[in-house]
């Protein structure tokens, strides 16, 4: 195998690691909230307290996730042109599905980091106020909701970017 062709498989495979590992978030995401979803607007303490500890998470981790494809997407044409030194020539067609890529990830981008740096930091602040032993006021738990409903439709909107995406990337490879 040469140098060229093992690099590019190093790198497509750290890329799609990192695209399934983006798709499968937002897949399972809506799942717990969805489950959640059935015990009613109330609540239940560490139940919720668990949910929030990995919902937490879960943005900052896409957010890097989505750095990775940004670094392993440029990667590629790097790849050939340190081999071939030139670009490689491709159809105004797989430019475009490059386009739309890069969009649909640039759009997923900012929706993570809204989520982390936005709508995370008011669920987590109000959840801080929260107490095991009593549930809180009404106002507070139509704002934990409604943020939360807020998060989930983001989830809904990044999980079927990330699908888009799984569907242009092969054009990149085999046009």
């Amino acid at each position: 195998m040469k140098v060229e062709e093992f690099l590019y498989t190093v790198n497509l495979a750290i890329h799609n690691l990192l695209l399934v590992a983006c798709a499968a978030a937002p897949f399972y995401q809506l799942r717990m909230v969805s489950k959640r979803a059935t015990f009613g607007k109330r609540i239940i303490y560490e139940y919720d307290k668990s949910i929030e500890d990995l919902l937490s998470v879960q943005p900052k981790l896409c957010f890097w996730f989505i750095v990775g494809l940004i670094a392993s997407g440029f990667a590629f044409p790097l790849i050939y042109y340190a081999f071939h030194g030139e670009w490689q020539h491709r159809s105004a067609f797989v430019y475009a599905a490059l386009a739309v890529k890069t969009i649909l990830v640039f759009i997923g981008f900012g929706i993570v980091s809204y989520g982390m740096f936005v709508i995370d930091r008011q669920i987590q602040g109000l959840f801080r106020q929260f107490s095991p032993d009593a549930q809180p006021p009404q106002d507070q738990l139509d704002r934990f909701f409604a943020l939360r409903a807020k998060r989930k439709k983001f989830c809904t909107v990044c999980l079927y970017l990330a699908a888009a995406i799984l569907v242009v990337t092969p054009i990149l490879r085999f046009w």
